[in-house]
């Protein structure tokens, strides 16, 4: 083989006969990424409607012990009446609203309970005045 009929394909070539300069594909390629790639801004978490969140959370797990349910299914929907912005609730506040709500609930069923077996434990016993 002869050495001078051997083409380089690393470097770009010129031919004298036809004048065409050789093109650079990477800085093309460069500039439509810069443009193309950019992330949304994220949006920030509000910190109330997952307070309320969880303390909706508590207050079913501590719906048992009539207070705490009591307790922490207020403060989740005051929480999550708190964190309402712009005439919409976050999803967050959504769920902390309902657990709360769920909270309460059980614990004013918890309470008649109660109230109900001690009443009729008095009165399975002679009554109340026995």
């Amino acid at each position: 083989m002869d050495q001078d009929n051997q083409m380089d394909f690393n470097e770009p070539s010129v031919s004298p006969e036809n004048d065409i300069q050789p093109v650079s594909v990477n800085s093309d390629i460069e500039q439509n990424n810069a443009v193309n790639f950019q992330q949304p801004p994220q949006k920030m978490q509000n910190n109330m409607a997952l307070a309320s969140l969880i303390m909706g959370i508590i207050g079913i797990v501590t719906a048992c012990s009539c207070y705490g349910g009591l307790i922490f299914g207020s403060l989740g929907i005051v929480f999550a009446l708190l964190s309402k912005t712009e005439d919409h609730f976050e999803g967050n506040a959504t769920a902390g609203l309902i657990t709360s709500i769920i909270a309460l609930v059980l614990t004013v069923i918890v309470m008649f309970l109660y109230v109900t077996w001690g009443v009729m434990h008095k009165l399975s016993t002679g009554g109340a005045f026995h």
